[in-house]
């Protein structure tokens, strides 16, 4: 009931009666609570307080107490008593001797100023302790000490009603604040009240004064705004009616074709503009179903018009008959009639004549047509040019590497190397147009396969290796040892942009150095994000330059007198791959210091590679080593691989820097157990500083690991003489560099070695009996070149000139792989491989491999062969090598020797 009448009472105050009542209420119960928890607070300290103020008094009086009780003065002990009782706080102190005697001294009772609810609400703890005496080892009785809790109490109490008091005068300052506040704003708010009323009567006109606060001025504008808009409704819908009879007017005069049918589909009106295009007046057509549409049949007028009852609007194009029996093609624009209940009553119809814009069309269509038969032409035309060229550069190219590889005198030798590398700049040259012209047609797609980014960048690096050290320049790569290698993507233009880049920074550098790196940007769970940089030493590019190179057929260096040649292809091409992968590619350079290219691409990751080894980066832990090069960059790339397997390692630059840091190593009882040394050093000295290690009887049993450039055969050979463990092939592979110290610290050196180490003699292993194979080739000079490389790798080869002869040939022999040229006379390639998988099928004979040879190098030639039966593709003009690593993967080496297989791999 209490309740029920508060609530009744609530609902009768007004606005600032109920905020000052809950004011004064919340700031009550939160000064009562925090006054309270304040004197709690209070009551603790007294507490503690009372509690070592009595242990210090006891503390103080037992040594007094003592020498009056070996007196025996028990007068001056009881005067002590009654001292020290009228100090401080103390309540009682109480002395008994060893026979129960007792002395006790008692305060004066002050009198108690706090109630009794107050005590009980906020109690100070009693406090007593007792000590026992003791002099001389002996103990004379025991002090008792109490403390007096009133005056502490008494003291909580009047800090409680002064912070009441404070409350009190607060809360009332609080009200008169809130009273004085809204007393402002009520007579705007009564005002808006009576305004709103007044509104609602009709009288539109009406506004509200703004003042007061914020909140108060906000609804007196909103009010206002809602009142403005409402006014202006009511004048735009007296705007809308004339407008729409202004309208209905434009309508009926309108050029455009505008009518409306009922569902029955009687024409119910019929604009000026549609009498001009059909011809019929409006007292011809109105009432009639004058068929407009002569394509539609029944069954799409039924559509139509179901579209049209379920509230669709849409277009359609036909063809139309005029009143005079003309034919026009027209475009309708259909929507649904309304009535005042929204119901569907008829449609309406807009048309205006497409004629001449589908007279448009057809010869847009035709010149279309044209441009694509045109551009078919040119796609022809480039994979015949292709074809033509390729084949006769696989004669030279072949040949050429051939020769390379007989006795020649020197002359001689720098003739065909001329040749050979004139030939790879042609073939260079015709790469790039045909990717081009494939990228521009928009027919050059993307793999997305699972490969090795490691493998795939080193093994770039690697080809261009001997290239820039026949340059004399550092070529290095910094790839983190911790990346994220298996990722999906395209290996291939993954390695034709980086090939491009390092190519680029080699040709255009003199001296210095070319390095790539490659650095992690964002992690997106499924995906990464990875950056790679070439930075060169060369001359720089200009801001000028910058902004056309990545143009087709475009160089920094315009001129005809450039030092450098080129089309110009190579970094478009590369900037569209970049872009294609979802990348972009940029350039930053310095001229007189050097250019840095660099391109991010997402990949996708992709699983780890099963069978890693888990323990691979802790093998090493420990092993100290010593990186000796000249290059600084090479330091630092070896000393961040090297560091992250746990590796203890430092870096000098000069062999007498070394053999310093070597003597003092050693001399301290802690000696490199590997000395690492780059033999890009001053003529002789990175094999001066070998011999000196090995002739210290104090240096010798460290274990020494050389990198040399490639196909350095003669300075392998002297370095093993010397004392060298290991010689690695530069710029060396991390799996490579990781194997080779694991080998030299277990003591197998000797038995792993990169290709560097290979002596001529084991690189060129004579391998007998690796098959019987049938060549398709009709080509004189390219059955000359496969002929010989063929029979340097140790096949057996029967030879066909048409794909007729090799199903004979076929027929008669047995074969383990067939090299097919794809376009030869009487029966091409893809027929013979047609047939051939034919009679294997049919007499259910075993399918050996079948390798397309052609000179056509576009995906969808590669695809037309895989699409006939054959297996590979090996595009002319091929090398050696090439030739040796596609038969290789299809006929493996099984029988060879150990010493032979390693031999096959390092070549």
């Amino acid at each position: 009931m209490k309740a029920l009448r508060f609530l009744s009472i609530w609902e009768k105050w007004g606005l600032i009666p109920r905020l000052m009542a809950a004011v004064g209420f919340a700031s009550l119960v939160g000064g009562g609570i925090q006054n309270y928890l304040l004197v709690l607070e209070g009551a603790a300290e007294h507490s503690a307080r009372h509690e070592r103020e009595v242990q210090e008094t006891l503390k103080f009086l037992a040594p007094l107490v003592a020498d009056q009780a070996v007196l025996g003065d028990y007068a001056a002990i009881a005067q002590l008593l009654n001292a020290q009782a009228k100090k401080l706080e103390i309540g009682e102190l109480l002395w008994t001797d060893k026979s129960g005697r007792k002395l006790s001294a008692r305060d004066t009772p002050d009198r108690v100023e706090a109630p009794r609810w107050f005590t009980a609400l906020v109690p100070i703890a009693l406090v007593e302790s007792t000590l026992e005496v003791n002099t001389g080892g002996a103990s004379y009785g025991t002090l008792y000490g109490e403390m007096n809790s009133v005056p502490a109490s008494n003291r909580l109490w009047a800090q409680f009603v002064h912070q009441l008091q404070i409350v009190f005068a607060t809360l009332l300052l609080t009200l008169q604040v809130i009273w004085l506040i809204f007393r402002g704003n009520l007579g705007t708010l009564r005002m808006l009240a009576v305004s709103a009323n007044r509104f609602s009567l009709g009288e539109h006109a009406v506004r509200v004064d703004v003042d007061g606060a914020p909140e108060v001025r906000a609804a007196a504008d909103a009010f206002n705004n809602m009142a403005n808009n409402i006014e202006s409704l009511i004048a735009s819908l007296g705007e809308s009616e004339t407008n729409n009879r202004r309208l209905a007017a434009i309508v009926k005069q309108s050029s455009e074709a505008i009518w409306t049918r009922d569902l029955s589909g009687r024409i119910t009106t019929w604009n000026r503009g549609a009498t001009v295009l059909f011809g019929y007046s409006a007292e011809e057509a109105i009432g009639q179903r004058i068929n407009i549409d002569t394509r539609a049949g029944p069954e799409e007028v039924t559509n139509r018009l179901e579209r049209l009852k379920g509230g669709d609007t849409f277009s359609y194009e036909t063809r139309a008959m005029t009143k005079g029996g003309r034919e026009l093609d027209i475009e309708v624009a259909a929507a649904p009639l309304h009535d005042e209940n929204s119901s569907v009553v008829g449609k309406i119809c807009v048309a205006h004549d497409v004629t001449e814009r589908k007279r448009a069309e057809v010869e847009l269509y035709a010149a279309r047509e044209a441009a694509e038969a045109a551009n078919h032409a040119k796609s022809s035309f480039l994979a015949k040019m292709s074809h033509e060229i390729r084949t006769p550069m696989n004669g030279v190219l072949g040949m050429t590497e051939l020769l390379l590889e007989t006795g020649l005198t020197a002359t001689q030798r720098r003739f065909a190397e001329t040749v050979q590398r004139s030939g790879k700049s042609l073939l260079a040259i015709i790469n790039d147009i045909l990717d081009f012209s494939k990228i521009e047609a928009g027919k050059l797609d993307l793999e997305h396969i699972e490969f090795d980014l490691r493998q795939t960048i080193e093994d770039t690096i690697e080809l261009l290796a001997e290239r820039a050290q026949s340059k004399e320049l550092e070529l290095a790569c910094n790839l983190p040892v911790d990346l994220v290698t298996r990722v999906k993507g395209d290996p291939l233009r993954l390695g034709q942009v980086l090939t491009n880049l390092v190519g680029n920074a080699i040709k255009f550098t003199e001296q210095g150095e070319v390095a790539v790196s490659l650095s992690f940007v964002e992690d997106g769970g499924d995906s990464i994000t990875l950056r790679f940089e070439v930075t060169d030493t060369g001359p720089g590019i200009s801001k000028e330059a910058q902004g056309r190179i990545f143009e087709n057929f475009s160089q920094a260096d315009g001129s005809t007198t450039r030092k450098h040649g080129g089309t110009g292809l190579g970094l478009a091409i590369s900037k569209q791959l970049v872009e294609m992968m979802g990348g972009e590619m940029r350039v930053e350079s310095t001229p007189g210091v050097g250019s840095t290219f660099w391109f991010a691409v997402r990949f996708d990751k992709a699983e780890p590679a099963t069978g890693v080894d888990p323990f691979f980066r802790n093998k090493l832990e420990g092993v100290r080593a010593l990186i000796v090069a000249r290059n600084a960059t090479t330091r630092a790339t070896l000393n961040a691989q090297i560091t992250n397997w746990g590796m203890k390692n430092r870096s000098v630059e000069t062999p007498d820097q070394a053999l310093a840091l070597l003597t003092h190593a050693a001399a301290r009882g802690a000696p490199y157990q590997i000395i690492i040394i780059d033999s890009a050093m001053s003529s002789g000295s990175h094999m001066d500083l070998t011999r000196a290690i090995k002739a210290d009887a104090a240096l010798s049993d460290a274990r020494i690991v050389m990198l040399m450039p490639v196909g350095r055969h003669g300075d392998v050979r002297d370095a093993r003489q010397a004392g060298v463990m290991l010689c690695l092939s530069k710029p060396v592979r991390q799996s490579a560099l990781y194997d080779g110290l694991l080998s030299v610290v277990t003591g197998t050196g000797d038995s792993i070695s990169d290709a560097a180490s290979i002596e001529p003699s084991k690189a060129a292993v004579k391998r007998e009996n690796r098959g019987k194979l049938l060549l398709a080739e009709d080509n004189a000079v390219n059955q000359q070149v496969a002929l010989a490389i063929l029979k340097i790798e140790g096949y057996q080869v029967i030879v066909a000139k048409s794909g007729v002869e090799a199903l004979e040939a076929y027929s008669k022999s047995a074969f383990d792989l067939i090299l097919m040229d794809c376009h030869m006379p009487e029966m091409d390639g893809f027929e013979a491989t047609r047939n051939i998988r034919q009679i294997q099928k049919q007499s259910n004979l075993k399918r050996i491999p079948i390798i397309a040879l052609t000179a056509n190098a576009m995906q969808q030639d590669r695809d037309e062969c895989l699409n006939a039966g054959m297996d590979d593709h090996l595009s002319k003009p091929y090398t050696r090598l090439q030739m040796r690593a596609m038969l290789d993967r299809w006929l493996p080496v099984a029988d060879a020797t150990t010493e032979e297989a390693a031999a096959v791999r390092a070549a």
